[in-house]
């Protein structure tokens, strides 16, 4: 019995241990002097976790060099640890044990680029989990840790999302070194500016700020590393999580941070003053400050003719002003004031309806609620269903209710046009589909002045929002022509001298007057 309760105490003292260095980053403990008590400490720490590997060796000319290498299996590259690592510590025959004898393999010995020393545990242990392989040597009291980084990533290709006819076709993928090269590769300038901090209690997530230092606003800037610093949580495995955390307006369905997959993009937002969220573990790159106009905006716009790009701007606010008042307009017509209607749609209408059992109000959530559905299955099955499912969904199931009584043509019509019509911008996605219901309600219940009211608190509820600091429709509420050259239109870019001055006042000139 006291054996089993010596055990138990030995196991929960290894838990705790692990544990606390988890959960409290600021927990250290010494390197001692000798290697066996390291190694000791290190295997108390870690448990029976066989994917943390030990690898043991020492010099085969001078025998009391004895060194102990420690990495996670997966993570690196074995043919940098046994012919950068081993190889010349095992073979040289010039090694002395003596005081220095770290400093020597650190100069002299091995062959690695990126080496950091460390007297404590925890941040040697936070490298060797991230990817990295530590060195101790019996004799010294600290240890180095070697850059070994070598799993698989996701190749660089064109984001699924963000498609465009002509432009660059690079993405981000999931690791946040790549990232930052995409970006670097953009803006060449030493005022690119990467600032790195660490989120997660549990993930040690890494995460990296960036900003151009001659032209990002310092107020967004000191904002966003307030905001970051104040996160408490056990894990982030998604910029949605950092992204709900520093929201403005946190009940809100509209966006008050950008975020794209695009490395273009994101160095096109950089040189107008904002600043850029990268978080390693995600494609998806937060920017700040982020205004109503941008989710108008695409970058296919500046990659055209200026006309086209306006036109296609144009196109997409037309498509959301659609996709919201649609239903609730022509249910108000049908059912409040069918006087403003042409007699003869009236008289087709009526006869459309004969024998529908529902009203139009169910037959609208009905159809909306079956084409939201089809869409949502569409975009999680395999890629050589999702047509299929379209077809089954929108003709046949469509087809089989109106020739069942359930729904009149008139309704399908439009849910139809107001379904295509909201997916013209699927960042908008949940904000159309919640005040498209709540606009088709008020518009059931009151007709017109109700579809108005959901109209004005719209507006109410936009023109309150702010995005760190930044009134929401900053964009849209000056007059000046030079502010106002990439909002509703798309002006060519020998007319875009100055960056907006609604994001930041630092080196407004983009370019110089001929």
């Amino acid at each position: 019995m006291n054996f089993l309760l010596k055990k138990n105490n030995k196991l929960k003292n290894k838990s705790e241990t692990a544990a606390s260095i988890q959960s409290n980053p600021s927990f250290e403990e010494n390197i001692s002097i000798n290697l066996e008590d390291n190694v000791a400490k290190l295997h108390e720490i870690f448990g029976s976790d066989t994917t943390i590997k030990f690898r043991r060796f020492q010099n085969q000319k001078n025998p009391k060099i004895k060194c102990c290498i420690l990495f996670v299996d997966g993570m690196i590259d074995n043919v940098l640890i046994n012919e950068h690592i081993i190889e010349p510590i095992m073979l040289n025959k010039q090694l002395r044990d003596k005081d220095n004898l770290l400093e020597t393999l650190e100069e002299k010995v091995l062959f690695t680029n990126d080496i950091i020393k460390s007297n404590q545990l925890t941040p040697l242990i936070s490298e060797v989990l991230s990817g990295n392989t530590i060195l101790l040597v019996d004799g010294c009291n600290y240890g180095l840790s070697l850059s070994t980084r070598g799993w698989s990533m996701r190749s660089i290709a064109e984001p699924t999302a963000e498609k465009v006819l002509s432009g660059p076709r690079e993405g981000f993928n999931e690791a946040i070194i790549v990232n930052l090269s995409l970006i670097r590769r953009k803006i060449c300038n030493p005022n690119l500016k990467f600032e790195f901090m660490t989120i997660g209690k549990q993930t040690q997530t890494k995460i990296a700020l960036c900003y151009i230092d001659e032209i990002a606003n310092k107020d967004v800037l000191n904002d966003m590393k307030k905001r970051l610093k104040s996160i408490s949580i056990d894990g982030v495995l998604d910029t949605n999580y950092v992204e709900e955390l520093i929201k403005d307006s946190p009940r809100s369905p509209f966006k008050t941070t950008g975020s794209t997959e695009r490395p273009d993009i994101v160095a096109a937002k950089l040189l107008e003053g904002r600043v850029a969220l990268i978080i390693d573990g995600t494609p998806v790159v937060l920017t700040a400050p982020f205004f109503f106009i941008e989710y108008f905006q695409s970058n296919d716009d500046y990659y055209s003719n200026f006309y086209v790009g306006t036109f296609g701007r144009w196109l997409r606010m037309l498509g959301f002003f659609t996709t919201l008042s649609l239903p609730a307009v022509y249910l108000a017509l049908v059912t409040f004031h069918p006087d403003l209607l042409p007699t003869r749609f009236l008289l087709n209408l009526s006869e459309s309806r004969l024998e529908l059992p529902f009203p139009t109000l169910f037959e609208m959530i009905l159809l909306i609620f079956s084409f939201e559905l089809i869409l949502e299955g569409g975009s999680k099955v395999p890629a050589n269903f999702g047509q299929t499912l379209s077809i089954l969904g929108g003709l046949v199931l469509g087809q089989a209710a109106v020739e069942a009584k359930l729904v009149s043509i008139p309704v399908v019509i439009i849910v139809a046009f107001t379904g295509v019509t909201g997916i013209m911008i699927p960042y908008l996605k949940s904000p159309s589909i919640l005040f498209r219901i709540l606009w088709l309600i008020l518009a059931s219940i009151l007709g017109f002045p109700g579809y108005l009211l959901g109209v004005i608190s719209v507006m109410i509820h936009l023109s309150s929002m702010k995005s760190f600091g930044f009134p929401y429709l900053s964009s849209l509420s000056t007059s000046f022509p030079q502010k106002c050259q990439d909002t509703f239109i798309r002006s060519p870019w020998f007319k875009m001298k100055l960056r907006p001055s609604y994001i930041s006042p630092y080196n407004r000139t983009r370019q110089r007057s001929q």
